[in-house]
Parts: C-alpha cells; structure tokens; sequence
C-alpha cells in the first residue's frame, strides 16, 4: 500500500463516473455472510429505489429471494453503508458477484482512501476473496486490489497505470 496521497489520489478525481468495487465468483452463502457482517458492523439503510423509507437493517431474506428470482418483477433494493461521510451503495445485480459503488467525491483525503481500504480488507477477509476497486464498469482494469488471504493491498499508481495503458 503506498502512503503517498499525492501518488493515488487520481483514482478518485470527479469525472462524472462512480468507482465500483467488486467481489467476483461468490455464491449465496457468500451474500448470506456478508449481509450478516453488514448488519452487525455498519451503519446501513434499505429500503426501494426511489422511496424515502429506509431501514436500519437489511432484510436478508427478501435479498435471498430477491438473488434467486428468474422473473424479475421483484422491487428492487439498494443498501448505503454509511462510513463517517462516505455512502458505499450495495447493489444486487447478480448472484455470482456482489458489486458496490462510491461517489469518488467523498475520497478526497488519504484518510478516507483508507476508510475505503479497510472496508475491502474486512470485507475480503471475511469473505476470504479478492476485491477489486475499478473505474465504473470497467471490471478488467483493477486501480486498487485488496487480498486479505495474501495480505496484500496494491492501488496503481497514475505512472503505473498508464504504463498498462499503452
């Protein structure tokens, strides 16, 4: 991990695109653990996309069900975490890979770029897999990589990605 702001913050410069970060190949029991780790460690809110009413505790049974429906007429959900003053939305998309969000406005120090960290490091270790931060959508140019398992952190820095680049 470096410790240099200067060297990273560029991963999270507005440009009108959010910062995703991934958690690939899991399977229910992995949403199952995760959503427990949630409810018990985080600050959370669920509720319906569009509606005022949140709940302080996600409703792991309707997720279940919400993950294994073939129909798609479910009501759709979203979870905020809420760490301090950044909001890390948790979307259910597929069932085999659980996918956040972050505006990247809300990292503007090297203090917050560690809040984010350490939210991937406990989420990798409970899980025990990767997580990936990227650029929206862009699931195939990791900018962070977290491994609890290997111990490992490593954020690009803007030199070396754009050395990938070319």
């Amino acid at each position: 991990m470096t410790n240099n702001w200067d060297e990273i913050n560029w991963i999270f410069e507005p440009d009108g695109a959010l910062r995703d970060i991934y958690v690939q190949d899991v399977e229910i029991e992995d949403w199952k653990i995760l959503i427990n780790y949630l409810n018990t460690n985080h600050i959370v809110k669920y509720g319906l996309v569009g509606e005022n009413k949140e709940i302080n505790k996600i409703d792991l049974e309707y997720l279940i069900y919400y993950l294994n429906d073939e129909t798609g007429e479910l009501e759709v959900k979203i979870v905020s975490i809420i760490i301090d003053d950044i909001i890390i939305n948790l979307h259910f998309f597929s069932i085999d890979e659980i996918e956040f969000d972050i505006d990247p406005k809300e990292i503007y120090s090297f203090d917050n770029y560690k809040k984010i960290l350490d939210f991937m490091n406990k989420v990798s270790k409970i899980l025990n897999k990767p997580l990936i931060l990227t650029g929206e959508n862009q699931r195939k140019f990791p900018l962070i990589n977290v491994d609890f398992s290997k111990k490992t952190i490593k954020t690009l820095t803007k030199k070396e990605a754009e050395q990938l680049w070319k």
